[in-house]
């Protein structure tokens, strides 16, 4: 709410305002008019109610474009997944880049979002329209600059991504190999002559549930063959995970090992030129080959991990060890095998049920 207060000196008489509303710092003016304090009083604490209102100069004459320009050159650098973060915010760029970051509402925001969401992309020569999902990504893009805007920068008072409703996702992807397209795929892993090292790669895969990024980038360093385990540095969230070794992954591991090089620092999976040999190999192509001759469709690399999800719900885990082992901080993205538990669920009650009952049957006797 907003006072005025009349202050009379030997050098004239002037008007100081102050405006106080909850939860926010006050802010105060002067004038040498009584009815500029009023006209500043009343467009300034709308200006605040609506979001639009500066504690400080810096965000005048702001645009999203210089934002995005600012996050990207001094924040987007150090983290893991900016590479589909800078196609976003080039989208966001283009669309309203030119907008002063006042000017960023949700109401602006929303009809965007609509508009991404109308839009078809190209994928080769056929168009598919944009999820929910991809949409969302998008939004959690720009989220961040907005947050910095406010309370790094101070260009804007409030983030207006926050009140951007987000479209509803599906559970996720659970598609998973059955037993015997997996041995199909390791079956044509093992005609990879080329590359030797991709059935490897596919067991630790399904072993650990390593990301192909993890798998990748593994050093000899993070392999640990004493206490079977390889350990993931560069991982997604930004977090050291241990993977227990065992199985067929273990021993193709210690086979591979026998020509490790003597620096620990070289790649496990490198390159095959000079240019690329402390690089990690890319093995895209045989992968694909491999799932040609296995005859295993719609499947992805990144559905290895899944797998190995699958199998550990189906053979016991539970939802808290499947997301200590896939590395997820949360059980919200392991949520989707819940299904798959059920079994061993049911054997938990079981055994529950008998030990109690058989309890209280014993007692009556």
């Amino acid at each position: 709410m907003a006072t005025i207060e009349k202050r009379t000196t030997q050098n004239g008489t002037t008007y100081r305002v102050k405006i106080r509303l909850k939860g926010r710092q006050s802010e105060t003016a002067t004038f040498d008019r009584l009815t500029d304090a009023k006209r500043w009083a009343t467009q300034t604490e709308a200006a605040i109610r609506e979001g639009r209102y500066f504690h400080s100069t810096a965000g005048k004459g702001k645009t999203l474009a210089e934002a995005i320009d600012r996050y990207s050159r001094d924040i987007l650098p150090d983290l893991k997944d900016q590479n589909p973060r800078r196609v976003h915010l080039k989208w966001w760029r283009g669309k309203i880049g030119a907008t002063a970051i006042s000017d960023i509402t949700p109401a602006l925001l929303t009809e965007c979002r609509d508009t991404l969401k109308a839009s078809p992309y190209k994928s080769g020569k056929t168009e598919k329209p944009r999820s929910d999902a991809t949409v969302n990504r998008y939004l959690a893009s720009l989220s961040p600059v907005m947050k910095a805007a406010s309370d790094d920068w101070e260009w804007i008072t409030d983030n207006p991504c926050r009140k951007v409703r987000r479209g509803k996702e599906s559970r996720g992807r659970t598609r998973f190999l059955s037993t015997d397209e997996r041995n199909r795929l390791l079956a044509a892993c093992d005609q990879a002559t080329d590359t030797p090292e991709l059935k490897t790669l596919v067991l630790l895969a399904i072993t650990t549930g390593g990301r192909r990024g993890e798998l990748s980038g593994l050093r000899w360093r993070d392999v640990d063959l004493k206490r079977n385990r390889v350990i993931f540095v560069d991982t997604k969230n930004g977090e050291t995970r241990a993977a227990p070794l065992a199985g067929p992954a273990l021993d193709a591991m210690q086979e591979w090992a026998k020509v490790r090089p003597l620096d620990s620092t070289a790649p496990v999976f490198p390159g095959r030129t000079d240019k690329t040999k402390n690089k990690p190999l890319d093995f895209q192509r045989a992968w694909m080959t491999a799932l040609k001759r296995a005859d295993v469709a719609d499947f992805r690399f990144h559905d290895l991990r899944h797998t190995a999800a699958s199998y550990l719900a189906m053979n016991g885990a539970g939802l808290r060890e499947i997301a200590d082992i896939l590395g997820h901080k949360t059980l919200a993205m392991v949520q989707r095998y819940s299904h798959l538990t059920q079994d061993h669920k049911a054997a938990v009650v079981e055994r529950m049920a008998k030990a109690v009952f058989q309890d209280d049957t014993t007692a009556s006797k």
